[in-house]
């Protein structure tokens, strides 16, 4: 008689709740939102260094009959590099989780998923220092400037713009802008401010908050609050910077001295900003 091999449900609940905190960051990340994913697939083969070749300017001209001679390709190489980690664990007492049944672990991981958020967050965000130097909105002797409900509008427009002039928005790329929520009360004084709730703009793109300047608006109180009270806001297009994540290890385990189980769980993720050109910044106070 043949032996029937038992399924390996720990394994198969592990794979489970991985694939719910990377769900989780997709959707509530906030500057998940403003990034493109397009080496996700090596970092999920494993690679933790991802090689980049960007290719630079070709050269155009008048065809009058005859081609010059050809010129080599510039490309320049970059690394993605995902070396930046987050842990998370906790332990489940037996007797709390029969009672609770799945529901208290599925809540646990919701926070451990909004912990990374945070962190990711603040560490994309902090590639606004790349943005290139032209593409910096600031005030007389690089002091911030005052925004208002009455000047928002045109310093918004200003980022757009910017944007616009370095090639990075066009028809078939879309602006976005991150702001605190302290930033976020003065658009919405801002009569110019298309809102989430304008049913005549079906184009902005989910988790935002509406459109301003052609900009689809994100909010997170992650970011953007300086230490000394000023405010940096951030726009570009996904164009701007790449970012790609593993979730190196998930395991669920039992407690050596009691009846609990426990689940860890390991992160990595990385972010390169490709095109500093397709990102601008704002810096002000209020």
């Amino acid at each position: 008689m043949s032996q029937q091999s038992t399924p390996n449900y720990n394994s198969l609940i592990v794979t489970t709740w991985s694939k719910k905190i990377n769900a989780g960051l997709d959707k509530n990340c906030t500057m998940l939102q403003c990034v493109n994913r397009d080496y996700q697939a090596d970092a999920d083969n494993g690679t933790s260094e991802i090689k980049i070749a960007t290719p630079e300017s070709v050269a155009t001209g008048t065809y009058t009959g005859t081609l010059p001679a050809y010129t080599a390709a510039n490309v320049t190489s970059s690394t993605l590099k995902l070396d930046q980690s987050l842990y998370f664990a906790f332990s489940v007492p037996d007797i709390v989780q029969a009672q609770t049944k799945i529901q208290l672990t599925d809540s646990i991981l919701t926070k451990a998923q909004k912990a990374i958020d945070e962190q990711i967050d603040r560490y994309i965000f902090s590639l606004n220092s790349e943005a290139d130097e032209d593409n910096i909105v600031e005030g007389e002797t690089a002091s911030p400037i005052t925004l208002s409900a009455d000047n928002v509008y045109s310093q918004f427009v200003s980022l757009a713009k910017i944007l616009k002039n370095s090639g990075a928005i066009t028809p078939k790329k879309q602006g976005w802008v991150v702001v605190h929520p302290d930033v976020e009360e003065i658009l919405l004084l801002c009569e110019q401010f298309s809102g989430a709730s304008n049913e005549s703009d079906k184009a902005k793109k989910e988790g935002s908050i509406g459109r301003i300047a052609g900009l689809d608006v994100f909010v997170s109180s992650n970011v953007g609050k300086e230490t000394d009270g000023s405010y940096t806001i951030m726009a570009g297009t996904t164009d701007g910077i790449t970012y790609a994540s593993q979730i190196k290890k998930f395991e669920q385990i039992r407690a050596e001295q009691s009846f609990d189980t426990v689940v860890r769980g390991l992160y990595t993720y990385g972010a390169l900003a490709l095109n500093p050109k397709a990102l601008a910044v704002l810096k002000c106070e209020i």
